[in-house]
């Protein structure tokens, strides 16, 4: 009865659908207007012209999924009443030199919500140019930016939204007076959010390989992540894993869909890395003529890390090698906690 009711609200729809568009399409995407400050970036003193070279709506800043009549995944498409250029440009007359031009490549906030908290994260990376008497530009270099905040549950989206923006806008503010005042200080803040001379990085494919050994058992770790550019010396990414495990008695495989994988850039060469997650697997036991085995020992239930050094250019593509340590926390139902350190080498290229 409940498929025969659903199935007629999906006729409907569709009805409607050839009717009247727009009221089918709010039944599959809302719209979410957020008018951001722009009072921090009205100080700058000199003109800044900005232009948006995004693929998206002028206004577009965010999508996430909600969910409608608690059942029917919504898409909520997030917008600014101007265009996002607006928020940067400082409306100054470009009759004073020099003025700077501020090109948009990338700006999007993410939007996360769980049981207790929000949290929204901020990623843009925009160039800058120097604009002189003749017209001329010089280009000077790239910002890049990620942030992230959380906020409470009884705080609106709204809320959320111009939180991070404030906090972004100061800090560019910050960081712009510093680049236009021929000061640079050779410091890592300065190093990560402008990078002089630079275009804009692309975003990496990882296809990572560990291959690990300890004293009673062996494996192999494949992961998968997409990558935004480095925008800051600390930043985490959030790779797909599947892993094999060989015990001796027993053999396992396991998978992950989001692995937590934390990263600190010690120079432009090397990076440190510090992965954990949960995972969920299944056994294969190569003792069963000796030992009874039932049914719920079939399940793997596992807590993984590893630390490891590795060596991976600052936005150069190509291969990666790191060395380092994995342990491992498993438990598998009728059997005793297992707690195993092996040795780690890591092999990966990034597209």
């Amino acid at each position: 009865m409940r498929l025969f009711l659903f199935s007629i609200f999906i006729n409907i729809l569709i009805l409607l659908a050839l009717e009247k568009p727009t009221f089918a399409q709010s039944y599959v995407a809302d719209t979410l207007t957020i008018n951001f400050s722009s009072g921090i970036l009205k100080k700058f003193p000199s003109v800044l012209k900005t232009l948006d070279f995004r693929d998206e709506n002028p206004r577009f800043v965010s999508m996430f999924e909600k969910k409608k009549f608690l059942f029917f995944p919504v898409d909520q498409i997030v917008l600014t009443p101007k265009p996002l250029t607006c928020y940067f440009e400082n409306n100054l007359q470009l009759n004073a030199y020099p003025a700077y031009q501020l090109d948009i490549h990338d700006f999007y906030l993410h939007y996360n919500e769980s049981w207790f908290n929000r949290s929204v994260k901020l990623n843009a990376y925009m160039g800058l140019s120097k604009i002189d008497a003749r017209n001329d530009t010089t280009y000077l270099g790239i910002f890049y930016y990620e942030e992230s905040k959380k906020f409470k549950k009884k705080d609106s989206i709204a809320y959320c939204y111009n939180n991070l923006w404030n906090r972004f806008a100061s800090g560019f503010y910050s960081d712009l007076s510093v680049i236009v005042s021929d000061s640079v200080p050779n410091h890592q803040t300065t190093r990560y959010h402008f990078r002089k001379g630079q275009k804009a990085a692309k975003k990496n494919l990882y296809i990572s390989t560990d291959v690990y050994y300890g004293y009673t058992f062996g494996g192999i770790d494949a992961d998968i992540w997409f990558s935004e550019p480095e925008m800051t010396q600390k930043f985490k990414r959030n790779p797909q894993m599947f892993r094999y495990l060989n015990y001796g008695n027993r053999q396992s495989v396991g998978f992950s869909a989001k692995v937590s994988l934390l990263n600190y850039r010690i120079n432009d060469s090397w990076l440190f890395q510090n992965k954990h997650g949960f995972i969920f697997g299944f056994n294969k036991w190569n003792d069963v003529d000796e030992a009874k085995r039932t049914f719920e020992e079939l399940f793997l239930f596992q807590y993984a890390l590893s630390q490891r050094i590795v060596y991976n250019p600052l936005n150069k593509s190509g291969f990666i090698f790191g060395v380092g340590l994995m342990e491992e926390a498993s438990y598998i139902i009728y059997n005793d906690p297992i707690f195993s350190v092996g040795v780690l080498f890591n092999c990966a290229y990034k597209f």
